[in-house]
C-alpha cells in the first residue's frame, strides 16, 4: 500500500503564554491508501484536532501535513478549500442534508457545487453500496438517523476523495444503524477502494477498522493493527492507568 497522508512534528496550540494548552504535541504519523484507520483517545487527547488539521479545517502551529507528496499547511485559504473540495470527503456526527433537498439531490451536491458534472455510474455504485435506491426522492425528514447518514456516506464519496474523514460518525446513531453504516464503511473501503480516518471514542466503532491509532495527551500513545473489540476495550484501559 502507498502512503497518501501523513503529518511531521504536527503541533497544535491553544491560547498564549501562560494560558496556552498543547493540544497536538510533535505528531508524526502516516496513513496508508485503502485503509480504515480509527483515531481513539480520551476526552482532550487531541484525536479530534488531529482529524481536524489533516483535513485542512484547521491550520497547525507548527509542522507539516503532506497529501501525496504535497505540504497542505503552505496552502492559501483559497488552495485550502479546493483542496478539500476536490480530495477529501466528510462524515460528521450532525448529518448536515439540506433539508429542501431529496436525498439524490444531497448526494450530488458536492459535485454540483464544484462545478463538474456527476459521474452517475459511479453515484449508483455509491447508492448500491449504502443501500439508499429505494429512498432517493425522499428529503432528509423522511428518512430515519440511520438512513440520513448513509446519504450523508454517499454525498461524501459522490466525487471519488482520496480520503473520506469521519468524526464520530456513529455517534446520535441506534445500535442497529451504528452497525450498519459501519459495515458499510469497512465495504467500502475494502470493495471500492477508499480511504477513511475515523474519530470515535467508541470501541464497538473501532473495532471495524483496520487500524486503531490511541492518542494520549497530544501524543500517539500506541498504534494498533487489526485489533479485537477486547483488545482495543484493554488497551483504553491501560491508558487511563498510566
Amino acid at each position: 500500500m502507498n502512503k497518501i497522508i501523513s503529518s511531521k512534528n504536527l503541533t497544535k496550540t491553544y491560547g498564549e503564554k501562560e494560558t496556552s494548552v498543547i493540544a497536538l504535541n510533535e505528531i508524526n504519523i502516516e496513513f496508508e491508501e485503502n485503509q480504515f484507520t480509527a483515531i481513539m483517545g480520551p476526552s482532550g487527547s487531541g484525536k479530534s484536532t488531529l482529524l481536524h488539521c489533516l483535513a485542512g479545517l484547521d491550520r497547525p502551529t507548527s509542522g507539516q501535513i503532506f497529501l501525496k507528496g504535497t505540504d497542505i499547511s503552505t496552502l492559501n485559504d483559497k488552495q485550502l478549500t479546493k483542496m478539500r473540495r476536490d480530495s477529501f470527503g466528510f462524515i460528521f456526527q450532525a448529518f448536515n442534508l439540506i433539508p429542501t433537498l431529496t436525498a439524490e439531490e444531497n448526494i450530488s451536491l458536492p459535485a454540483s457545487i464544484s462545478g463538474k458534472k456527476p459521474d452517475q455510474e459511479w453515484i449508483k455504485e455509491v447508492v448500491k453500496a449504502v443501500d439508499i435506491g429505494d429512498r432517493l426522492t425522499h428529503r432528509p425528514n423522511e428518512l430515519s438517523g440511520g438512513q440520513q447518514q448513509r446519504v450523508a456516506a454517499a454525498r461524501a464519496m459522490a466525487t471519488k476523495p482520496e480520503v473520506i474523514f469521519a468524526d464520530e460518525p456513529s455517534g446520535n446513531l441506534d445500535s442497529k444503524s451504528s452497525k450498519e453504516l459501519l459495515t458499510f464503511m469497512k465495504s467500502v473501503v475494502e470493495t471500492l477502494s477508499q480511504t477513511i480516518i475515523m474519530v470515535t471514542h467508541d470501541p464497538f466503532a473501532a473495532s471495524f477498522a483496520e487500524r486503531v491509532v490511541m492518542l494520549k495527551d497530544g501524543k500517539i500513545a500506541s498504534d494498533l493493527l487489526k485489533p479485537s473489540h477486547e483488545a482495543i476495550i484493554a488497551e483504553i484501559a491501560s491508558l487511563s492507568e498510566v
